[in-house]
């Protein structure tokens, strides 16, 4: 009875599966996984923002897809770093093309930020830029009022801020273990 009278719409359903999207990608160790989590995400959050009228965070969440198939491999060949560096360019097209005020300024600054994190190739300095990215795009999915947006920044913050902090602490023990053998030599000196 009571899910009879709930009424959920087609931006609801996206925004559902990419917010669940956006819980688990934060969770991968690799960074091929964070990135092909966000390919994902984001391809249900473009459906999400055009259903919603947001329009330019839907082109730039298409333009994170391409920067995730550019970035992808650790070794990029001239033609994928070009079309990934042409995304910079478009990052301000899409935002002049498809203005609305500070909703457009902020999601374009937290994909600017999200762009730099994606051409890390270490996953503490990725996961750094992507938690000050969040920081804009919860501002914007605040001002959208998306709630799945909103709720998915948070669940990505607090799994990339666990993922930091379990990197982080695995670090020390190393290290004390290290210590505590009478090996003061890097891991890889040892071998």
């Amino acid at each position: 009875m009571i899910l009879s009278s709930l009424s959920i719409t087609a931006a609801d359903a996206f925004g559902a599966a990419a917010f669940a999207g956006s819980c688990l990608w934060p969770l991968m160790k690799q960074r091929r996984g964070l990135l092909w989590g966000q390919a994902i995400t984001n391809l249900l959050f473009i459906t999400h923002y055009v259903l919603l009228g947001a329009y330019t965070a839907a082109a730039l969440c298409g333009l994170v897809v391409t920067q995730v198939l550019m970035s992808l491999p650790e070794q990029r060949s001239r033609w994928q770093s070009l079309l990934f560096t042409a995304t910079l360019p478009g990052i301000a097209a899409v935002a002049a093309a498809t203005w609305a005020g500070l909703p457009s300024a902020l999601s374009s600054i937290g994909i600017s930020l999200s762009t730099a994190a994606r051409w890390q190739s270490n996953t503490t300095r990725m996961r750094l830029f992507l938690l000050g990215a969040g920081l804009f795009w919860i501002s914007h999915n605040i001002l959208v009022m998306s709630p799945f947006a909103i709720a998915s920044d948070v669940c990505s913050a607090v799994g990339n801020i666990a993922r930091l902090i379990g990197e982080r602490c695995a670090a020390r023990r190393a290290a004390a273990r290290a210590a505590i053998n009478g090996n003061d030599a890097p891991t890889a000196l040892a071998a």
